[in-house]
């Protein structure tokens, strides 16, 4: 962020997460959300703050064309699920993927977007032919990107299209069968917790509230935020937003409120305490940034790739131990993440602990598959093990 008096010779990192996993499936408990000033941020016009319906509107073309497919004579043996899977598939066979929300009506005539305008499109699909339609976090490995103070993940979302045949009463399993409908499917990739139709629009604004604060438009990103609480008061994501606002607007009491807020209603509180950390350092509130620390090492944040910002951050700070100690929290959750274990043993060798160096670039070469993975790590096992007996000393 931009912050005076900055006490690190490289500039601190923001985490702004565009996509994070429902923390819970069950209704979120009362929250009272805290009572900020709202002055610094102008209104902006009611058009720029989409409606939810909006997001799933199609052309009457659009409806036409799936409808047709959908009720064919020859697919009608099929269920319901299944014949929307089938459209997905030969409609988007030539996607463009690009990092960008589009509503459903978009996405289906540009035939490009990120992921979230993918189940958009499958959403309002689904409503269409009466298909229920749950989603589901996934942690593959995410794009990461900097921009300016701000360090940007961007994670994957999973639709399900469920049956509409109901449960057969006389079977031990009485879940719904479903399809799952994944763009970018890697066999690698981690899942995180179910979530619903409002933490999937809270995601949405979120996402274009993130468009706006890199296009540097606080203002509107600030009430598509508020977009985002009013589906979700405790959606996480939304309240590390809010606190990176209210940081960059000078009103430090009012981020840590948030930050506050965002620790009592979290499960996984990694990504808001990291950033909260930043505020309890410059409000000298060392009370905070005691509990703020222990609450990271005891975390075990489901998402890896908060625990990679942190990682990242520490480097930056010349702070090895906690690096290391991110670093293996995130390769817990996700061990084939290449640029972790890298990163690891690259910590490990300047501490000159030889042993722990190996022991991860033996464990990365396990989830390696592609020729130049394999051979790099096997190249720097080498390198390791010639380094330690180099310094071997006789006993």
């Amino acid at each position: 962020m931009d912050v005076p008096e900055m006490k690190f010779t490289l500039p601190l990192l923001l985490l702004v997460s565009l996509l994070q996993a429902c923390s819970q499936t069950s209704a979120p408990p009362p929250a009272i959300a805290p009572q900020t000033p709202q002055h610094y941020f102008a209104k902006v016009d009611a058009d720029a703050i989409p409606q939810v319906a909006a997001f799933y509107q199609l052309s009457e073309a659009q409806q036409q064309q799936f409808l047709q497919f959908y009720h064919q004579t020859k697919l009608q043996q099929l269920p319901g699920n299944k014949r929307l899977e089938m459209f997905l598939h030969q409609q988007l066979s030539n996607f463009h993927y690009e990092g960008k929300n589009y509503s459903a009506s978009q996405t289906m005539q540009l035939m490009s977007g990120n992921c979230m305008s993918l189940a958009v499109l499958t959403t309002a699909l689904a409503k269409l032919v009466n298909i229920e339609v749950g989603y589901r976090a996934t942690y593959g490995e995410p794009m990461l990107n900097f921009s300016g103070d701000l360090f940007i993940s961007s994670d994957h979302v999973r639709t399900y299209l469920f049956s509409q045949d109901e449960p057969d009463p006389d079977r031990l399993i009485t879940q719904k069968a479903a399809v799952a409908i994944d763009y970018f499917p890697d066999r690698l990739d981690r899942l995180g917790a179910m979530f619903d139709h409002r933490r999937f629009a809270a995601m949405m604004y979120n996402n274009l509230a993130a468009d706006a604060l890199l296009a540097d438009d606080q203002n509107k990103a600030f009430w598509l935020t508020q977009a985002a609480l009013q589906q979700d008061p405790t959606y996480s994501a939304s309240i590390n937003l809010l606190g990176i606002l209210y940081r960059r607007a000078g009103d430090l009491a009012s981020a840590q409120q948030w930050y506050e807020f965002g620790l009592k209603h979290s499960i996984n509180p990694a990504a808001i305490a990291g950033n909260y950390l930043q505020v309890a350092q410059e409000l000298n509130d060392n009370a905070a940034i005691h509990r703020l620390e222990a609450l990271l090492q005891q975390s075990n944040d489901d998402n890896p790739y908060n625990w990679f910002y942190l990682a990242y951050q520490a480097e930056q700070q010349q702070q090895q131990d906690k690096a290391i100690l991110y670093y293996q929290k995130l390769l817990e959750q996700a061990p084939y993440l290449h640029r972790a274990n890298l990163a690891l043993a690259r910590l490990y060798l300047q501490q000159n602990n030889n042993t722990a160096a190996r022991t991860v670039l033996r464990q990365a070469l396990r989830y390696s598959y592609e020729q130049g993975q394999v051979a790099m790590y096997k190249a720097k096992l080498q390198a390791v093990n010639e380094r330690q007996s180099g310094q071997a000393q006789p006993e």
